[in-house]
C-alpha cells in the first residue's frame, strides 16, 4: 500500500503506540529519545506517530513541528493507567493522567476530538483491560491488535473476536519500546494528514492493519534486554515537568541525545 499522494485523503502508515526516554515507568529500558524515535520512524516512511509515555503525555508544539519537518504528524497522546493500572491508550485528551485514571474520568472526558483504545487488553498480567473491555465497550473507540506475538503465542484471538462483536475497528500497533520493533506491526488509515482527520478515520474504521510476527528470538532478546535494564538502567529517571508537557514548550531531553535526520525527499 502506498501513502505517497500529499493532498487530501490518504493511507497513512501509522504507529500509535510507542514510548521513549521521557517514560517515567519505561525510561530504563527505552534507549532513545523522542527525537530518535521520530527520526527512525520517518526512515521507515511512517506518516503518523504517536508517543505515548505512561501517564505522561509529551507532545508540544516543538516536537511538533520537528515531526511535521520529516513528514510526520506527531499525534499527542499516552498510556494511562486505569482501574488500579490497566492500560488504555488515550489521545487528544489534553490532560494530566490523574483526570484518565478510571474508566469512568474517560468517560466523562472524551470529545469528538479525542480517541480511546484498549491495550493488548487480553494479554496475561495485572496491566491488562481484560473483562472490564467488554464491562467498558462504550468507552472504546477501538480495540488494539498488539504486535508483540509470535507464531504459536498470540494473544490477540479474543481482542479481534470482541471486536468484530461489538462492531469496534482494530488498531495495529507494536507497543514500541526499542528501535527495532517499528515496521512489524502497524496501521494504515485513510485521512487527512493532520490529528483530527486522523482520530476521525480511526473512529469510523478506515484503517487496515498490517502485521508480522515476531520470532521467537525476537522475543527472548526484548525480555532479556528489558529484565537487564530494568535491573541496570541505562539512565536516571526523567526529572519531573514542571507543568504538563502539552502545556510546556521544547521537550527536555538529556545532552547528546536527539538525532536529527534530514527530512524526506
Amino acid at each position: 500500500m502506498q501513502s505517497r499522494n500529499l493532498n487530501g485523503k490518504r493511507w497513512l502508515k501509522s504507529e500509535m503506540h510507542s514510548h521513549c526516554s521521557l517514560d517515567p515507568l519505561d525510561y530504563p529500558m527505552c534507549a532513545h529519545s523522542p527525537e530518535q524515535l521520530i527520526s527512525e520512524a520517518a526512515r521507515l516512511r511512517y506518516d503518523v506517530l504517536a508517543i505515548t509515555c505512561h501517564d505522561l503525555d509529551i507532545w508540544n508544539q516543538d516536537l511538533s513541528e520537528y515531526a511535521a519537518s520529516l513528514g510526520i504528524t506527531l499525534v499527542p497522546g499516552m498510556e494511562v493507567s486505569t482501574e488500579g493500572g490497566r492500560h488504555t491508550l488515550v489521545y487528544n485528551f489534553r490532560t494530566g493522567a490523574e483526570n484518565l485514571n478510571t474508566l469512568e474520568k474517560i468517560r466523562r472526558r472524551s470529545r469528538e476530538d479525542t480517541l480511546v483504545v484498549a491495550a493488548h487488553p487480553y494479554f496475561p498480567g495485572p496491566v491488562c483491560l481484560g473483562s472490564l473491555l467488554e464491562q467498558n465497550i462504550d468507552v472504546f473507540d477501538a480495540i488494539e491488535s498488539s504486535g508483540f506475538y509470535a507464531p504459536g503465542l498470540d494473544f490477540n484471538g479474543r481482542a479481534r473476536s470482541v471486536a468484530q462483536v461489538h462492531g469496534k475497528p482494530m488498531m495495529g500497533n507494536g507497543d514500541v519500546h526499542f528501535l527495532w520493533q517499528l515496521g512489524r506491526t502497524f496501521t494504515w488509515i485513510y485521512a487527512e494528514p493532520n490529528v483530527q482527520g486522523i482520530l476521525d478515520a480511526v473512529k469510523q474504521g478506515n484503517v487496515q492493519v498490517e502485521s508480522r510476527a515476531l520470532g521467537h528470538a525476537d522475543l527472548a532478546r526484548w525480555w532479556a534486554t528489558a529484565l537487564w535494564r530494568r535491573v541496570f538502567p541505562i539512565r536516571p529517571a526523567p526529572a519531573p515537568e514542571p507543568a504538563p508537557a502539552w502545556a510546556t514548550g521544547r521537550t527536555r531531553v538529556a545532552a547528546g541525545e536527539a538525532s536529527f535526520a534530514e527530512p524526506r525527499r
